[in-house]
């Protein structure tokens, strides 16, 4: 039996995903951080920001960072991964970022995991469409190579509610495109949240995955 990929939009941010582990990517030239990452960054108290600073997190690609969440995630666990320079990030950087991603978390042994799309822009999700769902079917495949058959995966992928409709559409047919009923995109999933003001609570320890 095949491994089961499910892929959904979700408007609830990063830190309200109930998932057991959540992602998100920062580019070399962010500062502050941007999108999913700074949603965390402000979640953490600034902790990613002053780690770029002082120079123990750098954002060069293939770099990653697997840190345990505080209270204020419904997560127990954030993986961020460097994405590079912004200006050198188009179609297939998007794409092997998200292969790459998700074959972290499928070695981590994570089975739902939130995901704010990797370098894009929630405008500029249609675009990159492709290259999500092209990720994830490189995923699959290493996956199924190692023997991985009867797994099911949910990925929940934050959009906020403006593009939400569309990048669910585009999503669907990306996801289509590949003919595979073990790889199907859910409806898209339109939830309230209303955050805490404040941040949350620095974590105790860091883990760090290897590039």
């Amino acid at each position: 039996m095949n491994p089961r990929f499910e892929l959904v939009m979700d408007s609830l941010p990063l830190d309200a995903l109930e998932v057991e582990l959540v992602v998100a990517g920062f580019f070399l030239e962010d500062r502050p951080l941007r999108g999913g990452a700074g949603r965390i960054d402000w979640r953490l108290c600034g902790l990613i920001s002053e780690m770029l600073a002082s120079g123990q997190l750098d954002a060069r690609r293939g770099t990653a960072l697997l840190v345990g969440a505080p209270g204020a995630f419904c997560a127990p666990r954030i993986l961020l991964v460097g994405l590079g320079s912004r200006a050198e990030f188009g179609v297939a950087p998007a794409q092997d970022s998200m292969r790459e991603a998700m074959k972290r978390c499928i070695a981590l042994g994570v089975h739902r995991i939130g995901l704010s799309p990797l370098g894009i822009a929630s405008d500029d999700f249609v675009r990159h469409a492709v290259a999500v769902a092209g990720g994830v079917a490189e995923a699959i495949q290493g996956l199924e190579v190692v023997g991985g058959g009867g797994d099911e995966f949910e990925i929940r992928l934050s959009v906020p509610e403006a593009g939400i409709d569309a990048a669910s559409e585009a999503l669907e047919r990306a996801v289509g495109a590949f003919e595979n009923h073990e790889f199907v995109a859910r409806p898209r999933a339109r939830r309230q949240h209303s955050p805490s003001p404040q941040g949350g609570r620095r974590p105790a320890e860091l883990t760090y995955s290897q590039p």
